[in-house]
């Protein structure tokens, strides 16, 4: 069976930022290798091989961007002397992770980057059931380490996403129904706030800011390390249904319905894809090895329409991480999305996804529509309880343009045209944005809801001079 998966899960953050106080003039030659010489990792300048090597983001388009420095850290330590660093010279610092934000938030022109790639250790507890992952590991290493301990936490699906920016977000993905977001798991972190003091941050301690680090997005302090509540490591069923391009609305709809009864073990998600100038429509499913067929069959008797082709699998557990992110890492991808938050997946809403979609494939567009559940695990929590507000929703509707790797501007800014267009047709049917999906220029509020006040408070308690972007 053959899946199609679309690039999710990098977070940044959309909020309004406070120049440093006090700052002198830039940094001089010999300030870069006073830093450099101040930590265990190194500082690599424009200009330079290492520069070239690790500046470049997931998407290309963020090329351009040209971070005064890039800092490559090796300890907590490394990251609080690059916040010091930056507030005596009036820089901002950014931290990166896989370097998957959707508005390159880990690139940004003139900032400090504290690169935490060299922070990917994995460790369980004894007893297996809390694990503490280094900011900076990829996804699918940290499942590669903790599926050999029979354990795994839940997250989303690709590879080279980072732990930093997933858990930052929220953390949506095919266990979110049965264990919640990937910030729900989260029990503990250490981090480097904006003053450059390190924290170990809980429900007991530095509760507001253990509040604003579970969906909140970046901003309020740089992580260097998460603990999270283990899950087990099990083989995974997989079906895919495939209907009639003219049933989109009705299948959006049904599906919504379908998963919303099925059990916590189940997850499915709705696509509506452009196919030239037409459109395909499918709902992929995970559920526990063993069920997948008989899921596959219920999922057809709600929709109520025959399917065009449907496919069922079942794989052990990290071969069925590996199937989820079509692989172990991720070619450099170029593309446009945003996203959609929908309370309650009416047949007015259903239509109005799939007249997005009519628009981009009569555009030309290789867009998708990605509808993923809110429910389940993830809805169980008061919509106050951590930053992520969306507890009482049906779904996200993720808008994904996928670009040739020799896209131009014309290119990005044609997909973004499309985004837009996507939201006005939403209208008051959206309830706002998720923050792994990050739009430039959407403000904090559509993302955080009712909770975006008392974040904005955290991040000036724990960051007052705005030095963390």
């Amino acid at each position: 069976m053959e899946i199609t998966r679309r690039t999710v899960l990098g977070a940044g953050a959309a909020l309004p930022l406070v120049a440093a106080q006090g700052a002198s003039a830039g940094p001089s030659p010999g300030d870069w290798a006073d830093l450099s010489a101040a930590l265990r990792g190194s500082v690599s300048l424009p200009g330079t091989s290492a520069y070239r090597s690790r500046a470049p983001l997931f998407d290309p388009h963020w090329d351009y961007r040209r971070p005064a420095a890039v800092a490559r850290v090796l300890s907590t330590r490394d990251v609080a002397t690059c916040v010091g660093f930056a507030r005596d010279h009036g820089l901002r610092v950014t931290g990166r992770s896989g370097g998957h934000s959707y508005v390159g938030a880990s690139a940004t022109t003139g900032a400090l980057v504290v690169d935490t790639r060299s922070l990917r250790s994995v460790d369980l507890t004894p007893g297996r059931t809390q694990t503490t992952v280094g900011a900076g590991a990829g996804l699918y290493s940290v499942h590669e380490a903790l599926a050999a301990q029979g354990r795994s936490i839940p997250t989303g699906t690709c590879p080279t996403v980072g732990t930093a920016g997933l858990t930052l977000a929220g953390g949506l993905g095919v266990d979110s129904r049965r264990y919640g977001l990937t910030a729900d798991r989260l029990v503990r972190a250490t981090v480097v706030d904006g003053r450059g003091r390190i924290r170990t941050v809980d429900a007991s301690h530095d509760a507001d800011l253990y509040w604003a680090l579970r969906g909140g997005g970046s901003g309020a302090a740089l992580v260097t390390s998460f603990t999270y509540r283990t899950i087990p490591a099990t083989s995974m069923g997989f079906f895919s249904l495939s209907f009639p391009a003219s049933s989109a609305a009705t299948v959006v709809r049904r599906w919504a319905e379908w998963v919303a009864e099925q059990p916590s073990d189940t997850w499915a998600n709705a696509h509506v894809d452009t196919a030239g100038s037409s459109l395909s429509v499918r709902v992929f499913g995970v559920c526990p090895a063993g069920r997948q067929d008989s899921r596959a069959l219920s999922l057809r008797r709600a929709i109520g329409i025959t399917p065009t082709r449907t496919s069922t699998t079942s794989r052990a557990h990290l071969d069925a991480i590996r199937y989820l992110g079509g692989g172990s890492t991720t070619p450099r991808t170029r593309f446009v999305a945003g996203a959609d938050i929908v309370r309650v997946m009416t047949s007015g809403t259903a239509e109005a996804v799939v007249s997005a979609m009519r628009s981009a494939a009569s555009r030309g567009l290789a867009a998708s529509a990605i509808l993923d559940p809110l429910d389940g695990a993830v809805g169980s929590p008061w919509a106050t309880a951590t930053p992520f507000p969306w507890r009482n929703h049906t779904a996200s509707v993720q808008w994904y343009v996928g670009l040739p790797t020799s896209a131009t501007s014309t290119h990005y800014s044609r997909a973004r045209s499309w985004i837009a267009h996507a939201h006005d047709l939403m209208g008051a049917r959206s309830s706002g944005g998720y923050l792994g999906y990050l739009e430039a220029g959407r403000p904090q509020r559509e993302y955080l809801s009712g909770n975006a006040t008392r974040h904005t408070q955290v991040r000036a308690t724990y960051d007052p001079d705005g030095t963390i972007l």
